[in-house]
């Protein structure tokens, strides 16, 4: 009896050991999948088709990112949404909220992060940052937008990239969307008899920069989202003090969110954040 509960032991044991060492060996491909069937030349038709200018923009690592300009026919002064997207999404899966936006007079700027459709490099927690980065760069100076009347929008692993760029700059406003309160939170919840804290590479950590993020709020989530749990929401609208926190029924991580009878909403708060007519 003993020798077989020794061998149960040295069996289990070995086997999450190599289940840890899968675990971090292949954690960059399970947290930036990409998305599946987008390439460039899809990219360059519906750009073509929806009148989006494809930006390249150069990042201060040296990668060059892929992105859209969609401009609002809009005589007041620019505002801008810089848009953030999931790990396994690209600028094609939101094609109902840019619409929205352009009809309210906001223009829409996206980017695809390094290692996505028509950027270069390979994706990393510390690269994502870097593209946000020259993102708020291209908006702010290329486009010429003033930071005051940029709402930056993350969905998901987007929320991540968006909050701490928020941080560092000085956004009229930040939408998290299905964001978590951090990937070792989440990942903890998935995998909750591995170590993670030690072998996760890539963290995300959402809910520090509380302190740090001082322009209007707003989390939104969906009550059934069955990836990132409608509980990360709850803490970070708790945590950061949200202006205004959206729960949707029925709404898993994948459906649509912040279109239909809750863009009224979602449109409410960011007239408020930045008026139409503020210069």
């Amino acid at each position: 009896m003993v020798s077989r509960i020794s061998l149960g032991l040295v069996a289990f044991v070995a086997t999450a050991w190599v289940t840890m060492g899968l675990f971090s060996q292949y954690q960059r491909q399970m947290l930036f999948p990409g998305p599946q069937g987008v390439d460039v030349s899809m990219l360059n038709e519906v750009a073509s088709r929806v009148g989006a200018t494809e930006l390249s923009i150069p990042t201060e690592d040296g990668e060059t990112l892929y992105g859209w300009h969609r401009a609002a026919v809009w005589s007041g002064p620019r505002r801008v949404v810089l848009y953030f997207h999931g790990n396994a999404s690209s600028l094609l899966a939101q094609m109902e909220l840019q619409n929205l936006l352009l009809s309210e007079g906001w223009d829409f700027v996206g980017i695809h992060y390094r290692g996505y459709p028509g950027s270069t490099g390979a994706p990393s927690e510390a690269g994502l940052h870097e593209d946000a980065a020259a993102a708020w760069k291209w908006v702010t100076e290329e486009l010429g937008t003033e930071p005051s009347r940029v709402a930056i929008h993350g969905r998901s692993l987007g929320g991540g990239v968006a909050v701490q760029l928020a941080a560092a700059v000085t956004p009229g406003a930040l939408v998290l969307e299905s964001t978590f309160t951090s990937i070792v939170d989440l990942a903890k919840e998935h995998f909750r008899w591995l170590p993670i804290g030690r072998i996760l590479e890539h963290r995300f950590m959402t809910r520090d920069f509380t302190k740090r993020v001082s322009c209007p709020l707003l989390v939104a989530h969906g009550a059934a989202d069955s990836i990132i749990g409608v509980h990360h929401g709850k803490e970070l609208a708790r945590l950061f003090h949200a202006d205004e926190y959206i729960e949707v029924a029925r709404i898993d991580h994948n459906d649509m969110l912040l279109v239909g009878l809750i863009a009224t909403r979602y449109l409410n708060f960011l007239e408020g954040a930045v008026p139409a007519g503020q210069q």
